[in-house]
């Protein structure tokens, strides 16, 4: 038998995804697109500050760059380690940019998620630089698998075409663009109010409620979840789920930006 605090605890999660919901809505009041933008966007930076670990910094983005001087395009939403060095303008009530070493998640936020916004926001995880190999940088008893698919990628949007449609988008635009590292794929896509869609990851399983069976998803397979009264719920306690482990697993690596402060003394 469920216990009664899981039942309440679905029913907060459940509550805040009515709450964003309601945001969205309102935020269409202003005639000017960014405004709504950002409005939405702070929006969801409130979910996060108030949900994510302690060590973690979130902020409104900007881009990732690495110490070869690689750079993203623009990223609505950084989420950082506590160790790693802040770039803020505006004293922090603007946008930021980062060190992709030490980023945990990001966050790109659409209005309306269609093809064309869809393939936007692609593009723009697909051009984080890459993360370089953990070496010596973590104890060797510490294992930490698939690092080159940090930072944790999500596409969270307050309206979206069918869920069906988006999907073949989707993988439509990944098989013509094979080039892209897995690593450098959306992890999870929230619609919210509505659905999301998942990455399997290794091991992954995919419950039936009908049947009460679960059944093993090939890794890097897209899974649709159009569960409306549950897809807030699930879409929004699995991506606190992989903010907290990669903050988690952060602790356990030697992060060092001295290369990045040198490359600007020298020049």
């Amino acid at each position: 038998m469920t216990k009664d605090i899981f039942q309440r605890l679905k029913k907060y999660y459940a509550d805040i995804g009515v709450g964003l919901k309601a945001d969205a809505e309102k935020a269409s009041i202003f005639p000017n697109t960014s405004d709504i933008g950002v409005t939405r966007e702070m929006a969801y930076v409130r979910f996060l500050e108030n949900h994510a670990p302690q060590k973690c910094n979130v902020r409104l983005g900007g881009f990732l760059f690495d110490e070869n001087g690689n750079e993203s395009k623009q990223l609505d939403i950084l989420i950082t380690t506590d160790t790693t060095p802040k770039f803020d303008v505006n004293d922090g009530s603007g946008k930021s940019f980062s060190p992709v070493e030490g980023t945990l998640a990001v966050i790109s936020v659409k209005s309306t998620l269609d093809k064309k916004q869809l393939h936007d926001a692609l593009e723009g995880l697909a051009s984080i630089p890459l993360t370089k190999p953990l070496g010596e940088r973590v104890h060797q008893l510490f294992i930490l698998r698939k690092y080159d698919d940090w930072p944790f990628k999500v596409i969270y949007a307050s309206d979206a075409i069918r869920s069906d449609t988006l999907t073949c988008h989707l993988n439509e635009y990944y098989e013509n663009n094979g080039h892209i590292p897995v690593g450098r794929r959306v992890n999870l896509i929230h619609v919210i109010g509505k659905y999301y869609i998942l990455r399997a990851g290794l091991g992954q399983l995919l419950h039936d409620k009908a049947t009460g069976t679960s059944v093993a998803v090939p890794e890097g397979t897209y899974i649709r979840i159009d569960d409306a009264d549950n897809s807030d719920v699930q879409a929004m306690t699995h991506t606190l789920d992989e903010i907290q482990n990669n903050a988690n697993a952060s602790t356990h690596i030697l992060f060092s930006y001295k290369a990045i402060y040198e490359k600007i003394r020298r020049l």
